[in-house]
């Protein structure tokens, strides 16, 4: 369902979770270089919505708290609109469950910030979801040499379907 003024979702839009969400107004989200948006950063402390600082869900007459502005551990949650990114309706929903969180911020992290050039070399520390997503994006923006550093041995050969071309383990240096 949709609350009372949003406008940019309707009911029934598959939507996806974002605990950095995005105004869309502030100076950050306008930026090319950040999404630390002023409204609706990554705030640890805010349990409540925005517009009236209260909870929307209460067990035996006390309030829960939102868990990151998103509640993501919930089987139902309210959040701002501002942190949920709309999603194809075709999407298979046991599928892109991964994209709202790991994949978005390694893949984001790589062709957004870092910006890697075609043919340079690229160092990846730490190989789970985040990092998995932050190789595929070296890889899709052309990077020559992706080195995958872990302490799990065992992600090396998944590490290379997403474009590590070495892997490192730290204890063996």
């Amino acid at each position: 369902s949709v609350g009372e003024g949003v406008t940019e979702l309707k009911p029934g839009d598959k939507v996806l979770p974002i605990f950095t969400g995005e105004c869309g107004q502030c100076r950050h989200c306008k930026s090319e270089e950040s999404n630390m948006c002023d409204l609706l950063r990554i705030n640890t402390d805010r349990g409540t919505m925005l517009n009236d600082g209260k909870t929307r869900f209460s067990k035996d007459g006390k309030p829960i708290y939102h868990f990151l502005g998103t509640s993501t551990f919930s089987e139902y949650t309210v959040v701002h609109s501002g942190c949920v990114a709309k999603i194809n309706p075709d999407a298979p929903l046991d599928k892109v469950c991964v994209l709202s969180c790991g994949i978005s911020t390694g893949m984001g992290a790589t062709l957004n910030v870092a910006k890697p050039k075609k043919g340079m070399s690229v160092a990846v520390f730490g190989l789970g979801a985040v990092g998995l997503a932050a190789a595929e994006g070296a890889r899709i923006a052309g990077a020559s040499r992706i080195i995958g550093i872990d302490l799990n041995e065992s992600r090396a050969n998944e590490a290379k379907k997403f474009g590590v071309t070495e892997f490192v383990n730290p204890k063996d240096h």
